[in-house]
């Protein structure tokens, strides 16, 4: 099957948890062929009234399960668990022992993401460390003065409030791994942060990992809000896993304390429109987030494997070309390929093309090409662009 713009892909999908149900839904509507794997016969049995999508109820770093879910004719997995080990696994056993031509893996802890960078055909999507990435970019722009529409809700009477603009202070909410990774993302960035995390063993164990003051405490309560200095924070950002928690807090920040900017996670993205409308100026959802990266990553998983040689070493695969290919209306010798690739036939219509240096490459195109597995991530920039 050869994948292109408007073609359908055969996915199978690891976890139909929140993350999963929401990325399976919005495949099987555009007409993708899905397969889904859990181990949970209650979440396989919530996707059966999805027609056509195939269940599978085993454990996905199973080879004899990816087998029976179709993972050596599929063009793409997405190993979307909560747990950071199987879904790092399933992607190497698609990539290494079915030559998956793509795989995506969900995961949390920003270590396994920077330990799994090695192979350009796996994409690795951390929510810690985007979430750190979005929150940090709406609060320099908070701190420098220049965020838009922001609504200052007067402090009440009592609450002591610095309204200088110079004012760097951020309070974080949540001592998990977004809460700490944003914690010290932001002291490098030069502002003055503290957080508020509510077990107080937790608490303990950050003071000695942080380069910031660590209150112990709910930070939905007046009393450790205060304590924590509300009164003179620029921004607060909550980031617990209790969206609830989360509401609530951001909601006594600005109303009681006058914080210029509230930013909240929603671990549930449906909850990020009551949280809009109940005056949080910013949400962060981490399923969201999942589900962006990998909608962004499925206009370019377009390349078909035909055939592995030397155990992977080296691999011919198809890239068709559309209007918006690099290579579309060049010749083939104005390509800059990798030193271990070639182009060996160009499929155009019901024919077939030999390349030439003068052979000019047409949108509709489908280009086959040996490559060192290597230096695909190069052939694939150099036919399709990033």
């Amino acid at each position: 099957m050869t994948e292109g713009k408007g073609q359908k892909m055969r996915i199978v999908v690891i976890g139909y948890g929140r993350v999963g149900s929401r990325t399976v839904t919005a495949l099987h509507k555009d007409g993708h062929h899905i397969s889904i794997i859990d181990k949970e016969g209650t979440r396989l049995s919530a996707a059966s009234q999805l027609e056509g999508v195939e269940l599978v109820q085993g454990n996905g770093i199973d080879v004899d399960v990816q087998k029976e879910a179709g993972m050596g004719e599929a063009d793409l997995l997405l190993a979307v668990t909560r747990d950071d080990n199987v879904n790092l696994m399933a992607a190497l056993v698609a990539r290494t022992h079915f030559n998956a031509p793509r795989a995506i893996a969900r995961i949390y802890e920003p270590s396994h993401a920077e330990a799994a960078q090695e192979d350009p055909q796996l994409t690795i999507v951390c929510p810690t460390l985007s979430a750190v990435e979005m929150v940090v970019d709406q609060v320099d722009k908070a701190a420098r003065g220049v965020q838009e529409s922001v609504t200052v809700t007067p402090a009440k009477a009592g609450a002591r409030r610095q309204t200088s603009e110079e004012s760097r202070y951020i309070l974080v909410a949540g001592g998990g791994k977004v809460g700490v990774n944003l914690a010290r993302a932001l002291t490098e960035s030069g502002h003055e942060v503290a957080l508020i995390e509510q077990d107080s063993s937790r608490a303990a164990a950050l003071t000695n990992k942080l380069d910031c003051q660590v209150y112990i405490g709910d930070s939905s309560t007046h009393d450790v809000l205060e304590e924590a200095g509300a009164g003179r924070a620029r921004v607060f950002v909550a980031a617990t896993g209790s969206d609830q928690d989360n509401l609530i807090a951001c909601q006594v920040a600005k109303k009681v304390f006058g914080v210029p900017k509230t930013i909240a996670r929603a671990s549930n993205p449906k909850n990020e429109p009551v949280m809009t409308r109940l005056g949080v100026d910013s949400t962060v959802s981490s399923t969201a987030i999942i589900q962006h990266v990998i909608e962004r990553e499925l206009p370019t998983i377009r390349i078909k494997t035909l055939l592995s040689l030397q155990d992977g070493s080296f691999q011919i695969l198809e890239y068709p070309l559309d209007d918006s290919s690099p290579a579309t209306g060049k010749m083939v010798r104005e390509i800059r390929l990798p030193s271990e690739a070639n182009l060996i036939a160009i499929l155009r219509g019901a024919g077939t093309v030999v390349p030439r240096g003068d052979t000019t490459l047409l949108n509709g195109d489908v280009i086959v090409g040996l490559v060192k597995a290597s230096e695909e991530h190069q052939l694939r920039l150099a036919l399709l662009g990033g």
